[in-house]
């Protein structure tokens, strides 16, 4: 792949993924509350935590994903098949022994959801059926289409998956809308729309199927060195990731999971956008390392690291200011539990600005494939949240889960650029410090003319809340991008030309 097939294939991820972030998350915002309206409070708890646990099992795949992507993008920029056949072998036979253990997996959550949930929004046999439901579009993803995600998104080819991902959400908003409305029991919702997300691995099957000549090839030796420290990584950023959904399923209840969910939707859809403006990142520099085109490598990974800093300080600077006007409307009628929390808003949306900012450099590690060298990286990330969420939820509650997430992500961060300027990019760490303590004034910045726009509306109605979101986020992009070209002035204009180029 030539350098020009790669800024073609960076830019073609980057704003076809965008744009799917964008429709996702209106549709994200449109189901939820349909759902919290017409089930409640403690059964959307109950969903959110049910998907959190199911989630876990996702641990494996993300863990073995990364190590295949990293073992890909060798073979691919050398256009070996056989080598590329081989490491696609080994994926398969792995994740079809992934979907043997969730299908246990799902029946121990199953038996034991509704006393560990402490529910009562449904019996037992209730909740059983309801794990069973939503388990089906996950159980169908391990055995027919992960494998094919990996190959994709090592090709620069996200956006396929994007596009597929996509129709399946609008198919599903469309539904929740028809079934809530006409008063559909909540497992025949959850029912058929499971089906709609079965469509999505059978169309990436039939996509690879077409366009890639593999080859059944079993290697004698594993082609996926690292994928039990792979594994074991992607378990200790899962135990942090999820921590908060179940230590408040554990020690709180599922109305607070409910609260937690409401926000954690606007931030998490946010960060989506975020990880959609360099999409693909993580396959240009592997092929790059590949190439041992070093000092290329260093040059792109600042213009990445500059355009993700800079989405990412916009997106949650504006948030900050805009998050509890939005839950007020959005959990409007919905009395059983208080869901202002603006303390709480803030922590979350810190916690997942600093996942934002640290994206480029764990893509970076990825795709150096410094799996093991990165180790306490991991596992201290997940013994930092876990061990201050669980001392803090008793005293503060979702703010105190919150600011284990922060604390423990925070850790893996300065760990990853100190790491990475001594290793595989050798960049003096002061560019590490120098960039994010711009990123810090940029975010006070905007903030602080958030705080003097939002007065000036009544933001009691989502036309009013969209035109004051689109006034701060167009000044907080001016602020940034001024901010920028003051203390990045060169880097800027190369980022602008670069995003320019070919439209």
């Amino acid at each position: 792949m030539n350098n020009n097939s790669r800024e073609k294939n960076a830019k073609l991820n980057i704003y076809i993924t965008m744009f799917c972030q964008i429709v996702t998350i209106i549709c994200g915002l449109i189901t939820p509350r349909f759902m919290l309206v017409a089930y409640g409070s403690e059964a959307n708890g109950a969903i959110t935590s049910i998907t959190t646990f199911l989630g876990y099992i996702a641990l494996l795949e993300g863990g073995i994903g990364g190590v295949a992507r990293a073992a890909l993008y060798r073979p691919l920029a050398e256009n070996n098949i056989d080598h590329v056949s081989a490491v696609m072998t080994e994926t398969k036979a792995f994740f079809k022994r992934v979907g043997y253990f969730f299908s246990i997996y799902v029946l121990i959550i199953a038996s034991t959801f509704k006393f560990i949930s402490h529910t009562d929004a449904f019996d037992w046999f209730t909740s059983f059926l309801l794990v069973l439901i939503i388990s089906a579009s996950t159980f169908a993803q391990y055995f027919i289409g992960i494998s094919n995600v990996v190959l994709l998104y090592a090709d620069q080819r996200q956006y396929i998956v994007s596009l597929i991902a996509t129709a399946g959400t609008v198919i599903n908003a469309i539904l929740v809308v028809i079934l809530t409305t006409n008063g559909c029991p909540l497992l025949i919702l959850k029912a058929v729309t499971g089906l709609v997300f079965i469509l999505r691995p059978i169309m990436l099957w039939i996509i690879v199927k077409k366009y890639y000549p593999l080859k059944r090839i079993k290697s004698k030796i594993s082609v996926l060195k690292d994928k039990w420290t792979g594994i074991g990584q992607h378990i200790a950023w899962f135990l942090h990731s999820h921590t908060d959904v179940v230590i408040l399923t554990v020690f709180g209840n599922l109305r607070m999971v409910s609260v937690y969910g409401v926000y954690y939707m606007v931030t998490h859809s946010l960060e989506n956008i975020a990880f959609a403006s360099s999409s693909g990142m993580e396959a240009v520099f592997g092929n790059m390392y590949a190439k041992k085109e070093i000092k290329q490598l260093n040059q792109t990974f600042g213009l990445y690291d500059m355009l993700m800093s800079m989405v990412s300080v916009i997106l949650f600077g504006v948030t900050i200011t805009l998050i509890v006007p939005f839950v007020k409307m959005y959990t409007l009628n919905v009395s059983d539990t208080n869901y202002i929390e603006p303390l709480f808003g803030i922590v979350l949306c810190c916690a997942h600005l600093f996942y934002c900012l640290r994206e480029p450099y764990h893509s970076m590690i990825i795709a150096a494939g410094h799996f093991k060298q990165t180790n306490a990286a991991s596992y201290g990330e997940a013994v930092i949240n876990i061990f201050l969420s669980v001392i803090l939820v008793h005293r503060f509650g979702l703010v105190g889960v919150a600011f284990g997430t922060v604390a423990a992500t925070l850790y893996r961060f300065v760990f990853y650029a100190v790491y990475l300027s001594k290793t595989v990019l050798n960049r003096n760490i002061r560019l590490f410090l120098r960039r994010e303590a711009i990123n810090v004034l940029a975010l006070f910045l905007v903030y602080g003319a958030g705080k003097l726009i939002i007065p000036l509306f009544n933001t009691d109605s989502y036309l009013r809340w969209m035109v004051a979101a689109a006034i701060i986020a167009l000044t907080g992009a001016v602020i940034t991008a001024l901010v920028n070209f003051i203390f990045y002035r060169k880097e800027f204009i190369h980022l602008c030309k670069f995003l320019r180029k070919n439209n």
